[in-house]
């Protein structure tokens, strides 16, 4: 009996359409993979998020402090305090992001007056807008309130526009640091601004030497108030509203006149109607 058997060509020609269709399709999973990752990034926002608003219907609709000292000498942070809410520390790091910490900083968790409790409430992956929903005021002089690092708190109802004020954002800082995160994210144009108090480097520019709260980096690649884009395109932003979206670097800067390159400390707010930060009352 005859039998027909492949011939070489017929082979090479089979292995080259399947070559082909691997390079059409690994790029495509790749997508979808992150595709993925980000869609839980959007969905850790929104349970922070929400747990954060279920704090402040017990008390008061007063925004959580994003971080403060207590009698017992140990600072504290918003993580911490909504956690009854959430009862999942792993909600606070991204999908898209690395490992939580940077090996060489861990001498600093010895800082006695730090509390690092394993190091995750002043490292997770998403920061809280304090700029503007904790505001020392333009004369510097309301910080410490409460032993709050920033102003004292706001009410979330006294937010003229709750559904585009920006609550917590992907953060992070430059490599190696990108994936330690910063529990506070900055407001671009707050240096500048004479109703908010804002330090040193808490605004967006090329900062080489951003400082606060223990976490020390830098911001010059991405330049946006230690925000991180990690999600394609840009960050996953929850509003204190509660709904939850994805931005471009661009359009979360909007209202005001910053582009990526300008001068630390230099953009300036010149429309409080599209500014997604917190102004005006």
């Amino acid at each position: 009996m005859n039998r027909k058997a492949f011939t070489l060509i017929e082979l090479l020609v089979v292995i080259a359409i399947i070559a082909i269709l691997a390079a059409i399709l690994f790029p495509v999973f790749a997508q979808a993979k992150v595709a993925a990752k980000n869609a839980s990034s959007l969905s850790n926002v929104k349970q922070t998020t929400l747990a954060a608003i279920m704090y402040e219907g017990d008390y008061d609709d007063m925004i959580v402090m994003a971080c403060w000292m207590p009698a017992s000498g140990a600072w504290q942070t918003w993580g911490r305090v909504i956690q009854p809410y959430m009862k999942n520390t792993n909600i606070m790091y991204s999908p898209l992001g690395g490992p939580h910490a940077v090996s060489s900083w861990m001498t600093i968790f010895t800082t006695p007056n730090l509390d690092w409790i394993g190091n995750w409430q002043y490292f997770f992956q998403y920061g809280m807008n304090a700029t503007w929903l904790n505001p020392a005021n333009g004369q510097c002089n309301n910080i410490g309130v409460n032993s709050n690092l920033f102003g004292p708190p706001i009410s979330a109802t006294s937010l003229n526009q709750p559904a585009s004020t920006v609550f917590f954002t992907d953060s992070g800082q430059d490599a190696p640091q990108q994936n330690v995160g910063s529990y506070t994210v900055f407001a671009p144009g707050s240096m500048q601004a004479p109703d908010v108090c804002a330090y040193d480097g808490d605004d967006w520019g090329p900062n080489p030497a951003f400082y606060f709260g223990g976490i020390t980096g830098s911001t010059t690649v991405t330049q946006a108030g230690a925000v991180y884009p990690r999600a394609p395109g840009g960050a996953n932003i929850g509003f204190v509203d509660g709904h939850t979206k994805g931005l471009q670097l661009g359009s979360l800067a909007a209202g005001t006149n910053w582009y990526k390159g300008q001068a630390l400390g230099t953009s300036l707010i010149l429309d409080r109607t599209k500014y997604m930060w917190g102004a005006p009352y």
